[in-house]
């Protein structure tokens, strides 16, 4: 795909998205990669952000999990409520 191909499908992404946090948060990530072509989304993120991925491995490692299937139980019992 080229670049006008690219760009016109962005902008059908974005005509799609209707949540505001959602569209603030692609606003945040596109004004990152147009002001600062040279560097990656990570560069901008905090130690403590940094530090998140590798703490949920660390759990996942230990077990501290919680399966799919009773994930999906607990939010139809919320949904319930």
């Amino acid at each position: 795909m080229d670049n006008p191909e690219i760009k016109k499908q962005l902008h059908n992404y974005i005509d799609m998205i209707e949540d505001e946090s959602q569209l603030q948060m692609l606003n945040d990530a596109a004004e990152v990669y147009a002001t600062n072509p040279q560097k990656d989304i990570l560069d901008i993120l905090t130690s403590d952000q940094l530090k998140k991925p590798a703490q949920a491995i660390k759990q996942v490692d230990e077990g501290k999990v919680v399966p799919h299937e009773d994930v999906i139980k607990i939010y139809r019992q919320w949904l319930t409520k």
